[in-house]
C-alpha cells in the first residue's frame, strides 16, 4: 500500500504477521469500536466547524471532546478524522469543476464559479462580493456577485446532497507515537519474534504488547535501498473478520528511472486488462479469471438468499471478496510492472477508469468497480511518485466507438467486446488496442478536455472526420443520392452522422447553432 504525502516524503504502508494471543486481540478490539465511536463523535463536530465556520480544525482542543478514549487518542482520532473530510472535499471541489464545465453558463460566469471554488469559498461568501480579479493573459476582469456566491453555495450543496460522506463508524486506526511504540526484540525475553509494538488501549495505563516477525519483502526493499531502514513513527491497524493486521510505514526511496520511451498510450478494460497503442495485449486471462470468481460469488449469494441470510454476514463470502480484491491486487501490479518492463516510459496516457461488463453480474461489476479503480489509481500514483512518470489522464467519451485510423465515429464499429470493425473504411483490430490509440489522438486534441461533455466530443469527432478524404467522399456520395433526408436512403451511414447532419440542417433554416 503506498499512501501520497503532502510533502516530499513517498511513505509504503507494510503488512507485518503478529502472534498476539486471544485476549490481546479482544482488547485492541475493544480499543478500536471506542476510537470508531470517538471519529463519530469528532466528524459531528468538524462538520459543524465546516459548515459554521467554513473549514475543518486538526487541532480543535480534544478536552471539549465527550467521547470514550483519553486525550492523547483523541488527538490522533481527530488528524484521522479531518484528513478523511479533507479527501472528501477535496473530491467534491474536483465534481464542482467538472459541472461547471459541462454547464451551459457562459465563459465569463464559469471563470467566476472556478474562482470561488478553487477558494473553496462555497458557503461563507460575504466579504468576495464585489471582489474583482482579471486574466493575465486577456486582461478580462471579473466581478464576483452576490449571484455568482448564491449559486455556488446551490451547485455545492446539491452535490453533497448526492454523495455520501464517509463513514467514520468503520474506520480503522492510523496511530502515532502518542499511542503506539514500536520496540525491536529483547535477546532476554522471547527470542521468537523480531518486533514488539506496544499499543496503548482504551484503558490508560494498560497497554499491549503484540508479536511481530519481519516482512521479507520490505527485507528485500531495505537491501537494495530502495527505503528508509528506520520506521516511522506511524502504525495502522486495521479489522478484518475478527482480527487485527498490522501496518508498519516505511520512507521509500525514489527510483534511479531513466525512460526510453517518450510516452504510450493505454486501454485499461478486461479484455486484456491492458491494451497498448502498439498491440501488446497484457492480462489476457484476467476476464476468465473474474467470470469464475462471479460464478462462485453469485451462487453462494443466491444460497444464503435463499436461507435467510445476508451475504456480508458470511464469513466464507467475506473471504471469497477478500480473494478477489487480493487477484485484482496481484494482476493489476503484475501487468503494469510488465508495461514498464517494456518500455520505460516518460508519460502514461490513460482515460477515465471504467470497469464494466455486460456478461458479469451487478454484484460483481460493483466489486470490480469499488477494487479495481481504487487499486489501479493507487498504482499509477506509485508510479508517479516512485519513477517520476508523468500520468496524463483524457475524456473517455466513444474512444470505443471511433476508428483509430480514419475518425469514423459509430456505435455499431464494435462488432462485439473484443472486435473493431470500422464500417466506413473497413479497419479491423483488437477492440481495446483501438481504444488505446483513440487514447493517444485524444490526449492531442485541445479542444476535448478531461470535462468536456459528450454531446460536444461527438461534435468535434464528427467534424473531424468531416474534414478528412474519406469524409469528403461520404457528403459527395449523400449529395449524389438525395441527401440525408432521402428515404429509402441509397447509402447508409451511422445514426450519429446522420443525427448530426440533420441538426446542422435544421439549425441553418432556423439561423442557430444547437451547440452553442
Amino acid at each position: 500500500m503506498i499512501q501520497n504525502n503532502t510533502g516530499a516524503k513517498i511513505i509504503g504502508a507494510y503488512p507485518y504477521k503478529h502472534f498476539a494471543n486471544r485476549g490481546k486481540i479482544e482488547r485492541i478490539l475493544l480499543t478500536l469500536k471506542a476510537y470508531r465511536e470517538t471519529a463519530k463523535t469528532i466528524g459531528h463536530l468538524q462538520w459543524y466547524l465546516f459548515f459554521t465556520k467554513g473549514r475543518f480544525n486538526k487541532n480543535y482542543p480534544v478536552k471539549t471532546i465527550n467521547a470514550p478514549l483519553w486525550e492523547r487518542y483523541k488527538e490522533t482520532c481527530q488528524w484521522q478524522v479531518v484528513g478523511i473530510l479533507k479527501s472528501f472535499i477535496s473530491n467534491v471541489q474536483n465534481k464542482f469543476t467538472e459541472v461547471i464545465i459541462n454547464s451551459s453558463l457562459s465563459e465569463y460566469d464559469k471563470r467566476i464559479l472556478l474562482y470561488i471554488n478553487k477558494a473553496r469559498k462555497w458557503l461563507w461568501h460575504d466579504k468576495l462580493i464585489g471582489k474583482t480579479f482579471a486574466d493575465k493573459d486577456t486582461g478580462t476582469v471579473y466581478v464576483i456577485t452576490k449571484g455568482h456566491l448564491h449559486l455556488a453555495k446551490k451547485i455545492f450543496k446539491h452535490i453533497l446532497k448526492k454523495w455520501k460522506r464517509p463513514n467514520l463508524a468503520k474506520i480503522n486506526m492510523h496511530l502515532d507515537d502518542k499511542v503506539v511504540k514500536l520496540h525491536k526484540k529483547d535477546i532476554s525475553k522471547a527470542k521468537s519474534f523480531d518486533y514488539w509494538l506496544k499499543v496503548s488501549t482504551a484503558e490508560k495505563g494498560k497497554p499491549v504488547y503484540v508479536p511481530l516477525m519481519k516482512n521479507p519483502y520490505v527485507e528485500t526493499l531495505e537491501e537494495e535501498n530502495k527505503c528508509n531502514k528506520k520506521f516511522l513513527k506511524f502504525v495502522q491497524i486495521v479489522e478484518r473478520e475478527g482480527d487485527i493486521f498490522v501496518y508498519l510505514l516505511k520512507e521509500l526511496v525514489r527510483r534511479n528511472y531513466i525512460p526510453k520511451t517518450d510516452s504510450i498510450s493505454i486501454d485499461i478494460g478486461l479484455t486484456p486488462l491492458i491494451a497498448t497503442e502498439f498491440g501488446d495485449l497484457l492480462g489476457r486471462k484476467f476476464f476468465e479469471k473474474l467470470k469464475e470468481f462471479d460464478h462462485k460469488i453469485v451462487t453462494l449469494q443466491k444460497r444464503l438468499e435463499d436461507q435467510g441470510k445476508r451475504p456480508t454476514s458470511s464469513k466464507r463470502y467475506k473471504k471469497l471478496v477478500a480473494r478477489l480484491r487480493a487477484y485484482l491486487k496481484n494482476e493489476i501490479k503484475r501487468c503494469f510492472n510488465k508495461l514498464i518492463k517494456l518500455y520505460r516510459p516518460a508519460r502514461i496516457i490513460v482515460e477515465k477508469l471504467d470497469f464494466k461488463s455486460p456478461h458479469l453480474s451487478k454484484r460483481m461489476n460493483r466489486l470490480v468497480q469499488l477494487f479495481g479503480k481504487g487499486i489501479i489509481t493507487e498504482k499509477l500514483d506509485r508510479l508517479k511518485q516512485l519513477y517520476n512518470i508523468e500520468i496524463e489522464e483524457v475524456n473517455p467519451a466513444y474512444t470505443s466507438q471511433v476508428c483509430s485510423n480514419c475518425g469514423y465515429v459509430d456505435s455499431k464499429n464494435r462488432e462485439d467486446t473484443q472486435t473493431f470493425k470500422c464500417k466506413a473504411c473497413g479497419l479491423k483490430i483488437n477492440a481495446q488496442v483501438n481504444a488505446a490509440r483513440n487514447i493517444r489522438h485524444r490526449s492531442s486534441v485541445p479542444e476535448i478536455t478531461i470535462y468536456t461533455s459528450k454531446k460536444v466530443v461527438l461534435k468535434i469527432l464528427i467534424e473531424r472526420f468531416l474534414r478528412t478524404p474519406l469524409g469528403s467522399s461520404y457528403m459527395e456520395l449523400l449529395s449524389d443520392n438525395g441527401g440525408v433526408n432521402s428515404s429509402p436512403p441509397a447509402f447508409k451511414i451511422g445514426s450519429y452522422l446522420v443525427g448530426y447532419l440533420k441538426s446542422q440542417t435544421s439549425s441553418a433554416d432556423k439561423g442557430i447553432n444547437v451547440y452553442e
